[in-house]
């Protein structure tokens, strides 16, 4: 850490940035110029005695204690141990453009229990500050790849692409955070904040923000989860899509020609790789973002899309929201003579008024990696429409779902827009605008079986479709590698965003792409995350990871670790409902159910993935690595060997293994490893295509716990194991396949009816039966 001095001036430089900044705003806020709202907050009297606002309620718990200071109480509350218990949480010194606001002016009620707000309006958009005095861990804010805890850091509430070493920026923020002390706080806001963590005073937090309506909400827990199922509960849960996207994606950085497209579509079955999506990415257009299928690179565009969907797959199209006045000559081989100039909608967009606006009132234009185009400006509902109606265009194609790409807020300098809200509260809003008119479309047009697949969100859309980790490098980097990416995926599940994913093997190609090594490590981690998706600027696929190291280590690795991850669709489908009813996240640091341990506060490499499987991915170019295991009792996934928790272990890993451990007497929900498409026959209309059908799998996973385990499945199926005995409670009929993993029962019965047991090619013994509404199963 460096000098007071030092940490002043770069207090005062992110100061600086905040107020010169187009910040992101409010979600629930409308344009001051048409709705006004009362100020709690005007020019001369921001200051005034600490008696509560005119009518309120007061609010058990909150404490007026003077004109500066608002506190609170909170249940369960922890301290660090070079901190003194200071009584209530303290929220004090607020003020406004630089003058301080007394808490005379701070409205305080209770949403709910646990549940606590602070609002107060001003008489313009300006900026806030207020301290919270606490010292502590912190986790939250967003998907951040280089940190977990963000005790001693300056965190931006801001929206940023950068395809580098990514340090404390992030695709995705959002302004909430957990403190080990016991609390949750949400800035209510998509504006660009700052989140100033113990940097500037080692016992206060200290937050900046551009607004008008100041809104703060305090949940007191004290347990991180159930602070995340309030934070959730109110800022936005999954929106959970449907059962065909959570199967391997297969994707390129562009598709030079159909001939690639079909490729991908037969190649994948030929080598009995399960998947059910073909991503086409940029360019595939005639011109950016025209939503027409481009001849010049597709000879038989509808003939190719219904061989795509014949073949038991769904088609997912790139774009973004800009429309481009002048495009750049395309990067990519073999496309400098195959993309129009310009958008032929350009003009028509342009003339009616749908794009952000300049100062002067024409478009606003701007530069972006394709070129110089203008915005869509979602808050004109006209712009909006039209724009969707020409996303319909790709959806009439044939197109099941989108990636959006970009949002990150990228205007620049002085706009306007058709609501009239301040550019300086579009910052991270615009994203949430843009992701939620396409998410309309998949919930009207294609009636919900469709997917979003996004870079940028904040709250407002952070629980839609699929998120992935933007531009990271094919590499072990600890700067923008892998491990980063392992950071990544668990900040965003403490953040209230779980169905977050990232480019198998890494986007950025290097000169070594593709390592063999890389790919099988990077496959092993896609395997125990909430979506496998192969994506690389290399436009590399399975079947040419081993190009540069031989043989076929990489391929043989991928298709048993996609098969893998195919037959887990029950647990991760079951997971992924939990994270919509609760907020809990797929992929669970484990910090999240274990704050108070001081290992697993500090532990950013490896997680809990859905309720019972701990993983601990190599993401390194060692063959061993150390795990933390919580306190329980646990089995090894791979060996069924019991090993005691409250330590460290090393894990051996050979290249073609990752650590994962089970709870003791986990109940594995699977189907057969036989599916390669979660697209239902009824809509691919192939029956030679293995898809879903009334075949579930429950693995038993080594001995029985001392007490029962027990699950319920992603069709609402209870089963209950104690001891040597199973019961299946659920109305959902279907062709069960128990399996014993680790031991082999030499008889066993289902609702008394001796059943014959078997033995799978893997040396696995298991039995067979159908269930109805209720299964009691026991053996010996």
């Amino acid at each position: 850490m460096g000098s007071m001095a030092d940490q002043m001036r770069a207090r005062w430089l992110l100061t600086a940035a905040l107020t010169l900044s187009s910040a992101a705003g409010f979600a629930q806020d409308a344009a001051p110029a048409q709705k006004p709202v009362p100020a709690d907050i005007t020019p001369d009297s921001a200051t005034a005695a600490p008696a509560a606002p005119r009518n309120e309620t007061p609010v058990e718990g909150f404490i007026r204690k003077d004109e500066d200071t608002i506190a609170l109480n909170l249940p369960g509350k922890v301290l660090s141990r070079e901190v003194k218990d200071p009584g209530p949480l303290q929220i004090r010194d607020f003020d406004f453009n630089g003058e301080p606001v007394s808490t005379s002016k701070i409205h305080l009620k209770q949403l709910a229990p646990g549940v606590y707000e602070l609002t107060s309006v001003a008489y313009a958009v300006g900026y806030w500050r207020f301290r919270i005095a606490d010292a502590a861990a912190y986790y939250g804010l967003g998907e951040h790849f280089d940190a977990l805890n963000h005790a001693h850091t300056i965190l931006r509430n801001s929206s940023q692409d950068d395809a580098g070493p990514k340090g404390t920026t992030t695709y995705k923020p959002i302004p909430f955070f957990m403190s080990t002390t016991g609390y949750g706080l949400w800035l209510d806001t998509a504006a660009e904040a700052t989140f100033d963590l113990n940097v500037v005073s080692r016992t206060d937090i200290l937050v900046d923000v551009a607004a008008e309506k100041l809104r703060i909400v305090l949940f007191t827990g004290p347990r991180f989860p159930e602070i995340l199922e309030h934070f959730t509960a109110l800022a936005g849960r999954a929106v959970l899509p449907p059962y065909w996207a959570f199967a391997p994606w297969k994707s390129r950085d562009f598709h030079q020609s159909q001939a690639e497209v079909m490729e991908d579509i037969d190649k994948m079955r030929e080598l009995g790789l399960p998947a059910s999506v073909i991503l086409i990415d940029s360019p595939w257009t005639t011109s950016y973002n025209d939503y027409k299928f481009n001849p010049k690179q597709f000879d038989d565009a509808p003939a190719m899309v219904k061989h795509l969907h014949e073949q038991g797959y769904k088609m997912v199209l790139w774009h973004t929201s800009w429309i481009n006045s002048k495009s750049d000559t395309p990067k990519e081989t073999g496309f400098a003579d195959k993309m129009n100039p310009a958008a032929e909608t350009y003009a028509e967009a342009a003339e009616n008024g749908y794009f952000v606006k300049s100062i002067d009132g024409g478009p606003y234009v701007g530069h972006w990696w394709k070129g110089e185009g203008s915005l869509i400006d979602f808050t004109n509902p006209r712009a909006k429409r039209w724009w969707q109606d020409q996303l319909r265009q790709a959806i009439a194609a044939g197109a099941d779902g989108f990636k959006d790409d970009d949002a990150e807020g990228a205007f620049l300098g002085p706009v306007k827009f058709a609501d009239g809200t301040d550019p300086r509260l579009m910052r991270n809003k615009y994203g949430v605008l843009y992701n939620n008119a396409v998410e309309e479309l998949i919930q009207k047009d294609l009636k919900g079986n469709g997917v979003l697949f996004a870079r940028s969100v904040s709250t407002g859309a952070n629980g839609i479709g699929f998120l992935w980790g933007g531009d990271n490098e094919a590499s072990f980097s600890p700067e923008n590698g892998l491990p980063t990416v392992v950071t990544a995926g668990l900040g965003a599940g403490l953040s209230g965003m779980p169905l977050w994913a990232a480019d198998l093997g890494g986007y950025l190609a290097t000169s070594t792409t593709p390592d063999a090594r890389l790919l099988m490590r990077w496959t092993e981690y896609a395997t125990f995350s909430p979506l496998m998706e192969v994506m690389s600027t290399a436009n590399i696929s399975p079947w040419n990871f081993d190009r540069n190291a031989g043989g076929t280590a990489a391929l043989d690795a991928y298709k048993r670790y996609s098969i893998l991850h195919m037959s887990m669709f029950p647990y991760r489908y079951a997971a992924a409902q939990t994270a919509a009813k609760t907020g809990m996240p797929i992929m669970r640091a484990l910090v999240l159910e274990h704050q108070n341990d001081e290992r697993a506060r500090v532990t950013k490499d490896e997680y809990m993935f859905g309720p019972d499987l701990l993983v601990a991915p190599v993401i390194d170019e060692n063959t061993s690595r150390a795990v933390y295991l919580p306190a329980g009792e646990w089995v090894d996934f791979w060996t069924g060997e019991p090993v005691g928790g409250g330590k460290v272990v090393v894990a051996k890993a050979p290249l073609d293994a990752i650590p994962v451990y089970a709870k003791a007497g986990t109940i594995l929900p699977k189907i057969p490893e036989d599916v390669m498409t979660l697209v239902p026959q009824s809509e691919s209309g192939n029956k030679e295509i293995k898809s879903l059908d009334d075949r579930r799998v429950y693995e038993l996973l080594g001995a029985a716990a001392s007490t029962a385990t027990s699950i319920t499945d992603f069709e609402g199926r209870t089963v209950v194991r104690s001891g040597d005995t199973l019961n299946i409670a659920g109305d959902a009929a279907a062709h069960i396949i128990l399996r014993w993993k680790f031991s082999h029962p030499h008889s066993a019965t289902v609702n008394g009816t001796a059943v014959s047991v078997q033995t799978d090619a893997h040396g696995d013994a298991y039995i067979e039966f159908d269930h109805s509404a209720a299964s009691a199963v026991s053996w010996q």
